[in-house]
């Protein structure tokens, strides 16, 4: 390894003093490092070895987006609060990069979704999920949900979630859906908060290609919704409109320590609460 790019949530890290201190650690080894804010990072031409991200979840996400399909493996260093999809504690720093060093870590891949809405030739990537959901607090709203062009479901909801098994201890956690081991190919699709007894999460496979189209709940009014990717708002749509979701191209690469595994990150972490 030879280029490491340092990429830094400057809320979360304010004097840039972890990052200078993982910055000097690696130069003794001989490493070119560049330190850069999290806003402002664009993935170069030239390829780092290795991008080290301190934040949280939502860094870790961002950089992510950016770098899919790149082939440059993440080690998130959580400096937030749960740090789900980063690899490293605080406390544990020096002892991960020592692993990164002398080569004892693995890479797993994890998919990523895209998203558009009508005839937009626009697609978004997603890393956790892709959510139609109503616009308005106090209205629901319904949708149908088609899977290779057969009718899957229809749902009067607060919306639908379409998750990663990266995002499946994220929202679609939150809404009753399943935890997925993150380095599975899968889709899955979630109601949220839906006005019935029996309708439930479904699990589908990465190469199913899902539509999700706003009905109407009552002929007295247009449904109105929002396509979030990651929680960011990207479109607004009504009654008759039709977002796509697939898995995308591209995906990007987690670097794991050796060590503590998924499972017990997901013990230690989802019951902290």
């Amino acid at each position: 390894m030879n280029q490491v790019c340092l990429i830094v949530n400057e809320e979360k890290d304010m004097e840039r003093s972890v990052a200078n201190v993982i910055k000097s650690y690696l130069e003794k080894s001989r490493i070119c490092v560049k330190i850069i804010n999290h806003e402002e990072y664009v993935c170069p031409e030239e390829d780092a070895d290795m991008a080290i991200v301190l934040g949280g979840d939502g860094t870790v996400i961002r950089v992510a987006k950016r770098i899919a399909g790149r082939n440059i493996p993440i080690l998130g260093v959580n400096l937030g609060t749960l740090g789900f999809l980063t690899e490293v504690e605080k406390p544990g720093m020096y002892q991960a990069l020592d692993a990164v060093l002398s080569g004892k870590y693995s890479i797993e891949k994890r998919m990523v979704l895209e998203g558009a809405v009508g005839c937009v030739e626009e697609r978004r990537l997603a890393v956790n999920e892709v959510i139609v959901g109503k616009r308005n607090i106090g209205r629901m709203i319904t949708v149908s949900v088609w899977v290779n062009d057969e009718l899957m479901d229809t749902y009067v909801a607060d919306g639908v979630i379409i998750a990663t098994p990266t995002g499946s201890t994220a929202y679609n956690l939150s809404a009753g859906g399943p935890v997925l081991s993150p380095n599975m190919e899968a889709l899955v699709v979630t109601p949220i908060c839906p006005h019935s007894l029996n309708k439930r999460s479904l699990v589908l496979s990465s190469a199913d290609s899902i539509r999700v189209q706003v009905e109407r709940t009552r002929e007295s009014y247009v449904d109105e919704a929002t396509v979030r990717c990651d929680g960011e708002v990207l479109w607004e749509i009504q009654t008759g409109d039709v977002a796509y979701i697939r898995k995308a191209r591209e995906s990007f690469d987690v670097v794991s320590i050796h060590g503590a595994g998924f499972f017990e990150k997901m013990r230690s972490k989802l019951n902290r609460f």
